[in-house]
Parts: structure tokens; C-alpha cells; sequence
């Protein structure tokens, strides 16, 4: 417990004070990774962002691939190309889609169908293109398992990985 030097201090100033001796009471965790912003991990700890998780408290760990979610783009694809083919076969009747005057032609409900059938599939291959796979670390804690970092770089995830290998093995070779 420290005790403030005169009765007139501050909290700022006692705030300050106990910070400084207990930074000097502290043993320093020997830093095995970190990348300058929210990932550190060390001998005896692994934080990411505000979140500390206790070596000790990680029963796996590991590097997860997060599959992407395909069904809507290619429920997009099989829709456009319905469309699309019920407008060439011209299946699209007048009372579904009424014939429209564009530019002072006359464009029939199939040519709208097909057209907007084309869109629809062209969008669906767009977002299958786009989408790509995501990876993580993923921990097994007594709270169950986390993804604590996600990422769409393999190698910025495998790096922080190899660091929690490292650092378990460190945790190994000196107890």
C-alpha cells in the first residue's frame, strides 16, 4: 500500500506514484512476437487488443481457415441464368412482365428477363470471385474455443502462431 507524502496530494499524483512502484516490483515477460499494434505475445501471456489471455489458461491453439459462405452467389448464378434462359425460350408472358417502350423501341418482357437475368448471374460470379478464405488463431480456453485473430494473410496468422509454439516451448524448457 503506498501512502500519499502529504494529506493535500492528489489522486492524479497517488494514481501516478503507485504505477511507478509497481512497475518496479514487476518482472518483465520476455517478448517473443509482436506486431507494433494490438498482437503481443510473451513468455507467459498472449494479448490481442485489450483481451490478456494467460499462457498457462490455452489448451490448444492453433491456425483455423474460415471457409467463405457461397451459397448466396451461387443462388445468384442459378436465379440469373433461369431468368436468362426463360427469356431466350420465351417463356416470360406479356401478364408477368408487360412489353416496355425504350428510347422509342418497344422491349418485350423477355428481353427484359433476359437482360436482368444476365445482371443477376454476372453480380453472383462477381461475389464468388470476390470473396476469398480467412484465417485465424484459434484457442481452446476453459471458456471454449476463440477465433482471436482473423486475417486474410496466412502468413500474418502463422507467424503469430509460431510465437505461441514459441513461447510454450519457452514456458517448457524453464519449469
Amino acid at each position: 500500500m503506498i501512502i500519499p507524502k502529504e494529506r493535500t496530494q492528489s489522486n492524479a499524483d497517488t494514481f501516478y506514484m503507485y504505477n511507478q512502484v509497481r512497475k518496479t516490483d514487476m518482472v518483465q515477460d520476455r517478448v517473443i512476437y509482436t506486431d507494433g499494434h494490438a498482437i503481443t505475445v510473451t513468455d507467459s501471456r498472449f494479448q490481442v487488443n485489450k483481451m490478456e489471455y494467460n499462457l498457462n489458461g490455452i489448451t490448444k491453439y492453433g491456425l483455423f481457415v474460415l471457409k467463405p459462405r457461397r451459397l448466396p452467389g451461387i443462388l445468384m448464378v442459378i436465379i440469373g441464368l433461369v431468368a436468362m434462359g426463360a427469356g431466350m425460350l420465351g417463356l416470360v408472358p406479356p401478364t408477368i412482365i408487360n412489353d416496355t417502350i425504350i428510347n422509342d423501341g418497344l422491349v418485350s418482357g423477355n428481353t427484359i428477363a433476359l437482360i436482368v437475368g444476365a445482371i443477376i448471374a454476372v453480380l453472383g460470379v462477381l461475389l464468388l470471385g470476390l470473396i476469398r478464405q480467412r484465417y485465424s488463431v484459434r484457442i481452446v480456453t476453459a471458456e471454449g474455443e476463440k477465433d482471436v485473430v482473423v486475417s486474410s494473410r496466412k502468413e500474418y496468422i502463422q507467424q503469430i502462431v509460431d510465437a505461441i509454439a514459441s513461447a510454450f516451448n519457452y514456458i517448457r524448457r524453464n519449469v
